[in-house]
């Protein structure tokens, strides 16, 4: 076969591959595309950092093969959005072509100017799409939010990326605050989270309270302080471990946390060893959940709680280990974690340590009072004792419904008075969804005693439940009174 036969044999295929490929193209006005959604919604963008990505997804319902003339943002180049059709960035993409009955990806990000204003602002534009003479579009919706932000500005190799709060600061609830890398508030400073204010926490942030520092988290009933990731879409509303924890280290002071609500992280408050006499954190009327690992981590620690949640741990509640000093009353343990297989109980104790070297290190713990509690969950045993009988070990619950081993002896008063044992499974009124307000059927109702309040240091701090609700004579266990 001679070179021009070659020739004309390959004309010939490629002309009736583009007369097979014309004859499935579709030019028809009817022949129109399909979205996935009318609007693409980003939900609370913080001013200056850029979105999450969105997609759509684009259909071509039609047998034949469609040719989108063009794509673009209503707004070109002044556009707060940005678009991503097949892996190629822009404002416009032109002849894009989506085989009959096939649909494609496009994706979408916006970044918002700061506004200047405290209030959330709404930016809005629109994908145009041209096809076959039609003019489609789908709106892009963005609510913006200005924010105060904290970045990283110095580097230790035991911390990480950190930056350090202004000496004795005071937040308000202007605006949010973002962390970006460990926030420090510094040795001999303080911090004082006021009413109102929300802190959002960048993935793998979090916030330390040095040696002699002091964080003060001030918030009023039904105005609370929220801290929690900066994935703010629906869907991360309760996934927990987006960000690390807030952590009192050892010989920090003075530390409260009143009316906050703290979620979605890996750790909710770490509190290390210290040696005053003073607690190195006060928590009242305060619900903390949905953590990855544990909601409060105490490692030899002195902490009084009152009124508060801590629920749905990945591994505690309340993890008390190194021994300590702890006071909980009117408090609330529920784990019914759904983001992995929990294996390790709600609540556990613990008074000694492994030390590099293989040896036993033995920490006492000097008190664990659990008065008008609850310890619940949907494992057989909820309460973990890991004790070396070389160093004190003391703990009492009172008056306080358990789901504890029923092998684990509990006649003697020293350790157990007023206990109710229970499996029972109807016992919250939503606690999958970090609701522990107690269910019309609980045990727990009407059974506390009122001299647990009058022994508190403080009893006028739980004459009222975590609601602000009165308590009653015969209060219930835990940080609610049932709503009857």
């Amino acid at each position: 076969m001679n070179k021009t036969r070659i020739l004309f044999l390959f004309v010939s295929i490629a002309a009736l591959l583009f007369a097979c490929r014309k004859d499935m193209l579709t030019t028809d006005p009817s022949d129109k595309l399909t979205f996935s959604a009318d609007t693409v919604i980003f939900d609370t963008v913080f001013t200056t950092i850029g979105s999450t990505t969105k997609r759509l997804l684009i259909y071509n319902p039609s047998d034949k093969l469609i040719v989108i003339s063009s794509i673009m943002l209503a707004g070109g180049s002044a556009s707060k959005f940005r678009l991503n059709v097949d892996g190629i960035p822009g404002i416009s993409h032109n002849d894009i072509e989506i085989q009959g009955k096939d649909s494609m990806f496009l994706f979408v990000e916006v970044t918002l100017d700061a506004s200047g204003q405290n209030n959330p602002l709404i930016v809005s534009d629109s994908i145009l799409f041209m096809t076959n003479g039609n003019l489609q579009d789908v709106d892009l919706v963005a609510w913006g939010q200005d924010a105060y932000f904290y970045y990283p500005t110095n580097y230790s190799q035991s911390l990480g990326g950190y930056s350090i709060v202004d000496c004795d600061d005071v937040w308000t609830n202007e605006k949010p605050y973002v962390v970006y890398g460990l926030l420090v508030v510094d040795s001999a400073c303080s911090l004082d989270i006021m009413e109102g204010v929300k802190v959002y926490f960048h993935k793998n942030s979090g916030m330390l309270v040095y040696r002699d520092g002091t964080l003060r988290i001030n918030g009023q009933p039904g105005n609370p302080v929220m801290m929690e990731g900066d994935r703010l879409e629906p869907f991360y509303q309760n996934v927990p471990g987006q960000w690390d924890r807030i952590w009192f280290y050892n010989g920090s002071k003075n530390n409260t946390i009143n009316h906050a609500i703290i979620k979605n992280g890996t750790i909710g408050v770490h509190a290390d060893t210290v040696a005053n006499s003073n607690p190195t954190v006060t928590i009242n009327n305060t619900q903390i959940f949905q953590m990855s690992g544990a909601c409060l981590l105490a490692q030899g620690a002195h902490i009084t709680a009152e009124n508060s949640v801590f629920g749905n741990g990945g591994q505690f509640c309340a993890a008390l280990v190194l021994g300590g000093n702890y006071d909980f009353r009117h408090c609330t343990f529920g784990s019914y974690y759904q983001y992995g297989n929990r294996q390790t109980p709600a609540l556990l104790l613990n008074n000694y340590y492994e030390d590099v070297d293989g040896n036993i290190q033995l920490r006492d713990l000097t008190n664990a009072y659990f008065g008008n509690c609850i310890i619940m969950g949907n494992l057989e045993n909820e309460i973990g004792f890991d004790s070396d009988n070389g160093a004190m070990f003391k703990y009492k619950f009172d008056y306080s419904v358990l789901r504890i081993d029923p092998e684990v002896n509990t006649s003697d008063i020293n350790f157990f008075n007023q206990i109710i044992k229970t499996d029972k499974d109807t016992f919250f009124v939503d606690q999958v969804n970090n609701d522990f307000h107690l269910d019309a059927s609980s045990p727990a109702i009407d059974a506390g005693s009122f001299n647990v309040i009058l022994d508190a240091a403080t009893p006028s701090n739980l004459y009222n439940d975590l609601d602000g609700k009165g308590r009653k004579l015969n209060p219930d266990m835990g940080a609610y009174e049932s709503q009857e």
